[in-house]
């Protein structure tokens, strides 16, 4: 698995797939930081849902990296399609973990907050950056060529699911009726947005964190399905 994921982070950076979305996360960083001093938690909501969107890009490049036939070329040599799914799974996880490192310690280091933040509000701080991001993965992983063939329909499906997913508290009142539950199949983004502020609601946290792991697992598990599904009839 470890040196899977090695090829896959070299392939990458030799690519400079990274390099795009990299620059507009670090400029995002900046430029919502630019007037300080900000409020603790409500500014890593915001930068969460930045991290959210820059990693569900990030990682429908990654996955991209290979062209098909070198593709078919490493899964041979990995022995196990699975194990090379799951390779870059944990390897696009990687990425998130350090984006949101630097999410988190950004304003931290350059006195950007209002106050010192608390150990809790730095460990909620990560979390929330590092948990979007993992459920950003799997959706994204959903709508790239190894599932849709057409490139178009891979950038269309995944900006309306990451657009709704955004507003969804918005959009949730002008639903009609049982209308409204069709926004539990999508990742519960703005929930967690809105719970980013003072007093933190620590409870309602906590079950919002187990619904978006619980909502990342059941990606994972509808991918290979679909897979299989795809492979089986291809």
């Amino acid at each position: 698995m470890r040196s899977l994921m090695t090829y896959h982070l070299i392939s990458y950076i030799k690519s400079y797939n990274y390099v795009a979305p990299m620059s507009f996360f670090i400029i995002i960083l900046v430029v919502n930081y630019a007037i300080y001093p900000n409020p603790v938690l409500a500014s890593y909501g915001v930068t969460s849902i930045y991290l959210y969107i820059i990693a569900a890009w990030i990682t429908v490049r990654f996955f991209h990296t290979e062209d098909p036939v070198q593709q078919q070329i490493t899964m041979l040599h990995a022995k196990n399609e699975m194990r090379y799914f799951c390779s870059k799974y944990v390897t696009a996880s990687s990425f998130v973990v350090l984006l949101a490192l630097i999410s988190t310690s950004y304003p931290i280091v350059f006195g950007m907050f209002s106050k010192n933040p608390t150990v809790l509000e730095v460990t909620v701080g990560f979390f929330t950056h590092f948990l979007l991001g993992l459920v950003a993965v799997t959706v994204s992983v959903l709508f790239s060529r190894i599932i849709l063939v057409k490139k178009i329909n891979s950038w269309l499906g995944l900006s309306l699911v990451l657009v709704i997913s955004i507003v969804s508290l918005g959009v949730e009142p002008l639903l009609p009726g049982y209308w409204k539950y069709i926004l539990i199949v999508f990742p519960p983004v703005s929930e967690l947005a809105l719970l980013m502020n003072d007093p933190l609601d620590s409870t309602r946290l906590l079950l919002i964190y187990l619904w978006i792991f619980l909502y990342a697992a059941v990606m994972v598990g509808l991918f290979a399905i679909l897979y299989r599904h795809k492979k089986k009839f291809s």
